[in-house]
């Protein structure tokens, strides 16, 4: 935790830095606005490994984590601890969550504009949940619109989804203090938060379907994770904006879910040197 708390408070210390550079030279605002995204998605890779360590109860630093690296991007950790880990016990299966089917570039550009708002998505995600919290009969369609819940199970009385419904009260907390800033000063708010905020949900969108092939597996095995990941954005521009903190090294990631994301490059050296023929190649830089 320590550790992932000094990473987010960098992050958060890149963005001051170009929140001073859009004041101080605004002709670069709209260059400092994409660069802000990109540390937005970093804080989102820094909440994704938080949710692989083994916690039950969230205490006073997961909780700060929380604040930092997950309502900025409008995500709690148990909502996004529902569908990930999900992910990763099903990854490539029909039960995926994050399964989609093969098609052609042009198709999967179409898929990845209808995956571009995601964030702006989850933000509403907030209020319905508090509603499902509250209202028994909305909790099954909050989890399969907003958790993207597969099991086809009624989710009324389900534990789990009454702890992500009311977890939700902090995000909207955060967005309702988001939305007054806005109110008093939308320009600012507009291109320091907003732009970004837009910008990062493209670059999600961007890397899930990066990270993911769209080949059809038939089970768990090493083969079959192997044949549904992928590695990605591990140049410069990938750690800038595309795949920030390593994220990219997908491939090691499914196979290591609890590596820390500061040992991925090393470990996925060790595949390379061992395996050479057996692990994939990047699909895309």
């Amino acid at each position: 935790m320590p550790g992932l708390l000094r990473l987010a408070a960098t992050q958060w210390a890149w963005i001051c830095l170009c929140w001073f550079g859009m004041v101080f030279v605004p002709e670069v605002a709209p260059l400092l606005a994409l660069l802000v995204a990109g540390r937005l998605h970093a804080l989102g890779v820094i909440l994704h490994d938080a949710i692989h360590l083994p916690w039950r109860h969230k205490g006073p630093g997961l909780r700060l984590l929380e604040l930092l690296a997950g309502f900025p991007v409008a995500t709690t950790l148990e909502a996004m601890r529902y569908h990930h880990l999900r992910h990763h016990r099903d990854a490539g299966l029909p039960s995926d969550p994050y399964r989609r089917p093969p098609a052609s570039p042009w198709r999967q550009f179409a898929v990845w504009l209808r995956v571009c708002p995601i964030l702006p998505f989850w933000v509403l995600r907030g209020p319905f949940g508090l509603l499902a919290w509250r209202l028994p009969p909305l909790r099954t369609p909050y989890a399969r619109l907003f958790l993207q819940d597969r099991s086809g199970k009624a989710l009324t009385h389900d534990a789990e989804v009454l702890a992500c419904a009311r977890a939700e009260a902090g995000q909207v907390l955060f967005h309702l203090a988001v939305l007054g800033a806005a109110l008093r000063w939308p320009s600012v708010v507009g291109l320091g938060y907003g732009l970004p905020f837009l910008l990062t949900s493209g670059l999600c969108a961007w890397r899930l379907l990066a990270e993911h092939t769209p080949r059809t597996v038939q089970g768990r095995t090493l083969r079959d994770v192997l044949a549904c990941t992928s590695d990605h954005g591990l140049g410069w521009i990938g750690q800038l904006l595309t795949a920030p903190l390593n994220v990219g090294y997908h491939v090691v990631h499914h196979l290591h879910p609890q590596v820390s994301l500061h040992h991925l490059p090393r470990l996925r050296d060790w595949y390379l040197l061992r395996y050479p023929d057996l692990y994939p190649s990047p699909r895309r830089p």
